[in-house]
């Protein structure tokens, strides 16, 4: 099990022909540094036309191998699969429902798999999988929500990221006084 981001798209037209065909090639023997290119370019460009769907979220609990679905291509980086809108759909319905995650999973499927008004053009949904560290705890989950994390900017403290807790600097709710140790 791993934290996982994971992205589906839906490519259109052309675009979606050629994704296609390199699915369709890897069915054999994948190469996985064309598999991380890929993926990394659908990512970069996942806000640019021809993509007409775009979905991502961080999954800490599911089993790998449930997220890629049939045919998965393997890289070093990121696993994908490229699917027919049908095939997506088909997929959400055996997604499963015992965990919430599997029911996130099956509804990106099927709005990825619904017609966005692109017509007769070809259409490719691509599910992409990247491990990006262990799997988070339910313990480590519910200690997470007593804190607002030293990342997360807050009304009190805008310009820059707040200390984490104990470290003597910036706001804490504890402090009861103005932010402290800010630029200005």
């Amino acid at each position: 099990m791993a934290t996982q981001r994971m992205t589906v798209t839906t490519l259109a037209g052309q675009a979606a022909v050629a994704t296609a065909a390199w699915f369709h090639t890897w069915r054999g023997a994948p190469d996985p540094d064309a598999v991380d290119l890929l993926c990394a370019a659908i990512r970069a460009h996942a806000l640019s036309p021809p993509v007409v769907y775009l979905a991502e979220w961080a999954d800490r609990w599911l089993m790998g191998d449930t997220l890629v679905g049939p045919g998965a291509a393997e890289g070093r980086r990121f696993q994908a699969v490229g699917l027919s809108p049908a095939a997506a759909a088909a997929w959400a319905e055996r997604c499963g429902g015992q965990f919430a995650e599997q029911g996130w999973l099956a509804a990106r499927l099927r709005e990825a798999a619904a017609e966005c008004g692109t017509g007769a053009a070809p259409r490719v949904v691509v599910v992409i999988r990247e491990p990006v560290g262990a799997s988070t705890t339910d313990g480590e989950v519910r200690a997470a929500l007593d804190r607002v994390p030293a990342w997360l900017p807050t009304p009190e403290s805008p310009a820059e990221p707040r200390a984490a807790p104990g470290a003597g600097r910036g706001y804490t709710p504890a402090s009861g006084g103005a932010p402290r140790g800010r630029r200005e």
